[in-house]
């Protein structure tokens, strides 16, 4: 919840893309269809909901990346692994999706919910949930 929170706060800060233009109108579903990448400050979010995954916690946790690096069949690597994790996410080197830019300022890109990127998701999450729940 603080994560959701702070990715809200600083979208708004930022003036570069309008949070409502990202976040569901007042009523209306969530669309869950794509994940969001915030490359400025490494988020995966789910749609245009407030349920993201933090990247850069893969740094304290680059032993659990084997699922993700198994279905990319590429390796994370340093010396900036979220870095290098948005970019596998965002250009898939065996070209089976695209990601679509969102504003003007290459901050965001849509990536399409399909076996990889939810892979990466489920890993993001399992990582989020030992750091902050251990032995869970």
């Amino acid at each position: 919840m603080r994560i959701a929170l702070f990715l809200v706060a600083l979208l708004s800060l930022s003036g570069c893309v309008d949070v409502n233009s990202i976040m569901p109108e007042k009523g209306q579903a969530a669309d869950r269809s794509y994940y969001l990448v915030d490359t400025k400050f490494r988020f995966m979010c789910m749609g245009n909901t407030k349920e993201c995954r933090d990247m850069t916690k893969i740094v304290s946790s680059r032993a659990e990346l084997k699922p993700i690096e198994e279905a990319y069949g590429k390796t994370v690597s340093g010396p900036n692994y979220p870095v290098s994790l948005a970019r596998m996410v965002m250009y898939p080197d065996n070209g089976s999706y695209t990601a679509t830019p969102v504003g003007n300022d290459g901050r965001f890109f849509r990536v399409p919910v399909n076996e990889l990127t939810t892979t990466v998701w489920d890993t993001l999450t399992s990582i989020e949930e030992t750091l902050f729940y251990p032995g869970s």
